[in-house]
């Protein structure tokens, strides 16, 4: 069993970060087909101001980036509270971020249609991220191990919390 037996309920915001972390992994899959299989597709919509710059190899190494990324964000969704995996998925966000910025303002190879997208996901994910850092890795962390020492195993192999031993 992938949880253990001692499966514990996640908060709703802890719920709500999974759940976005998977879209985003859904919306990264999109990306890696693009970067692989319609490189033209790819210069055109995120490098267009300089789409020459772009061949099939930059294509396959963007997806293949982008196909770790995504990794990072289906086990972080599975697992927010682990502070190593979120702080790699956390720091995912934050070099797409710089990325994006650096080719529309710095290198000037993306107009802001090409950037809007990704900027404001990999934006939004680095600020919930970064601001929920203590949230996620600490205190849910904390109450998934309360709740779980809690629960003690019963002679039918199921569990029970102290609670319902006084009941």
């Amino acid at each position: 069993m992938l949880g253990g037996p001692h499966v514990v309920e996640m908060s709703g915001s802890v719920k709500a970060l999974s759940r976005w972390l998977a879209l985003v992994a859904a919306l990264r899959l999109l990306s890696v087909y693009i970067g692989i299989f319609d490189p033209a597709r790819f210069r055109q919509a995120l490098i267009d101001l300089q789409p020459d710059l772009v061949n099939d190899l930059y294509g396959r190494l963007f997806a293949t980036w982008t196909l770790l990324t995504c990794g990072l964000c289906l086990i972080c969704a599975r697992n927010p509270t682990n502070s190593a995996i979120y702080g790699a998925t956390l720091l995912s966000f934050v070099v797409a971020l710089i990325h994006f910025i650096t080719e529309l303002l710095v290198f000037r190879t993306m107009s802001i249609k090409g950037a809007a997208t990704p900027m404001v996901i990999a934006g939004l994910s680095t600020l919930w991220m970064g601001a929920g850092w203590n949230y996620y890795t600490v205190y849910s962390k904390q109450s998934e191990d309360t709740a779980a020492a809690s629960e003690k195993p019963t002679a039918n192999g199921t569990t029970a919390s102290k609670a319902d031993k006084h009941l």
